[in-house]
């Protein structure tokens, strides 16, 4: 199922961590998936004013975790994870983060 509205957006961290994967799991396959969703994803460059105001509230001192907020938070997108250091975040309503649960049953309508 396609939907125009919806699109997955990334920051310089996210490449990286995208990267690291066909490190831990050398393989072609591992390498194709990295470029097939580099090229679905929209980068962008995250401004200062956003890290700031996210740095506040996200649960940890992971850079790359503020600057996922951020980069959400700038783009007015949905942070999907499971990963419970922005729990503060979300419940200050500064930015919507979605469980993979609740992602899949969200896009796929169930």
């Amino acid at each position: 199922m396609a939907d125009d509205g919806v699109w997955l957006l990334g920051d310089t961290y996210l490449a990286e961590e995208m990267a690291r994967y066909t490190e831990v799991y050398p393989s072609e396959t591992a390498v194709s998936l990295l470029e097939a969703l580099a090229a679905k994803t929209e980068f962008v460059e995250v401004e200062a004013r956003y890290l700031r105001i996210c740095r506040e509230y996200v649960g940890t001192l992971d850079l790359s975790d503020v600057y996922h907020a951020a980069a959400c938070l700038q783009t007015g997108s949905t942070l999907i994870t499971d990963d419970r250091h922005f729990d503060g975040i979300c419940d200050e309503g500064i930015i919507t983060v979605w469980s993979t649960k609740v992602a899949i049953k969200e896009l796929l309508g169930i």
